[in-house]
């Protein structure tokens, strides 16, 4: 069986069970996954650890040479913090209208991110300016990601699966530093 899922855009979760075929299993995925809608997407293989030998390294191949997006290997919660933990993408300038940061690990933008640019991290957002635009936090499922920023006025604000936008009316900064992070199942704001 191959099970395609997502998990949170713009993630898309591969899971293989009980197959023998790789020639069968690459057909199976390049049905499910073909069209606009995957272009730009991050795929998870999250059981590599239960797949025969050289069929990861396969895989991976095969979803690169359709073009469409990332490859990451997950398959626990371990591995998820260790591969953001290692990488830091420092942002020195701000973003504008329209910008877009992808990365796989934590994000630290020394600037503001405006209204209609967007910062996706793997890991952790850190932002020393105003947060007027997306930040997608725990890009791969991770609940436990956290967007900090100096002024907290977002657009929409992702952490994991769960997903926060303010009403119509412009959320208007408190004054100082806050911190998102999901709490019982909601994403919540607090002092740092």
């Amino acid at each position: 069986m191959v099970e395609i899922r997502g998990v949170t855009l713009p993630v898309v979760s591969i899971r293989i069970k009980n197959e023998k075929d790789l020639a069968s299993v690459k057909r199976k995925i390049g049905e499910k996954i073909k069209g606009k809608l995957f272009e730009g997407s991050y795929f998870i293989i999250e059981n590599p650890e239960d797949l025969p030998e050289g069929w990861v390294r396969e895989l991976e191949d095969f979803l690169k040479g359709l073009n469409l997006g990332n490859i990451k290997r997950i398959s626990s919660e371990t591995k998820r913090t260790q591969e953001r933990s290692e990488r830091l993408l420092v942002v020195d300038r701000p973003l504008r209208s329209g910008q877009k940061v992808e990365h796989g690990g934590d994000v630290l933008v020394l600037g503001d991110v405006n209204k209609d640019a967007e910062v996706v991290a793997v890991g952790n957002i850190i932002i020393m300016g105003a947060l007027r635009g997306i930040a997608i936090a725990g890009a791969l499922g991770d609940e436990s990601a956290v967007i900090v920023a100096l002024r907290m006025e977002p657009q929409q604000i992702r952490i994991g699966k769960k997903v926060a936008i303010p009403d119509e009316t412009e959320r208007v900064s408190p004054g100082y530093p806050e911190v998102a992070r999901v709490e019982d199942g909601m994403i919540v704001l607090e002092r740092v």
